[in-house]
């Protein structure tokens, strides 16, 4: 399932035309939380190309308690311009090393390859939230087969580590 996530993803990053909200992968009660990772990571990875899209489409996977941090997606858009999390628009590749998943909470440990070359580590922190509890935005986008489960979404990404995941 995950490769069929990656081949849209990517296929429709290196589209010469923006994505439409409708083109995006939304939250979804199917995805599992690495799943989710991949997603996002994917997006960063195709924002080298496009990056208005790209980071919609990590955006759309921001935990509501998240996105009163960062948001609104203008705000959370800028992130990216700090050396933290610089690195991750247009990264070469990643590695999911290291995860610990139970009912609610789960945790990743990544390390991606940036566009110089130099590798960093990142923490992904995901919690899961009642497909009703969506944002509205993302409730009118998303498929109407989620309502009723919950679905992972990302409440944070640690500043890096130099060098990789820990």
């Amino acid at each position: 399932m995950m490769l069929l996530f990656r081949l849209v993803l990517i296929l429709a990053m290196l589209w010469p035309f923006s994505l439409q909200a409708s083109e995006f992968i939304e939250p979804n009660s199917e995805l599992s939380a690495q799943e989710v990772v991949e997603i996002q990571l994917l997006g960063l990875q195709a924002a080298g190309m496009d990056r208005r899209a790209g980071i919609e489409q990590v955006w759309r996977f921001a935990h509501p308690d998240n996105r009163k941090m960062t948001g609104p997606i203008t705000r959370f858009s800028r992130l990216f311009d700090l050396p933290a999390y610089a690195p991750l628009i247009g990264l070469q590749d990643y590695v999911i090393n290291d995860r610990a998943v139970n009912q609610t909470q789960a945790r990743f440990v990544v390390t991606i390859r940036a566009r110089d070359g130099a590798a960093y580590g990142y923490i992904w922190t995901l919690r899961v939230l009642p497909a009703q509890a969506l944002p509205d935005a993302d409730k009118d986008n998303a498929d109407q087969s989620r309502q009723g489960g919950f679905v992972w979404m990302t409440s944070a990404v640690s500043a890096p580590t130099a060098g990789g995941g820990s």
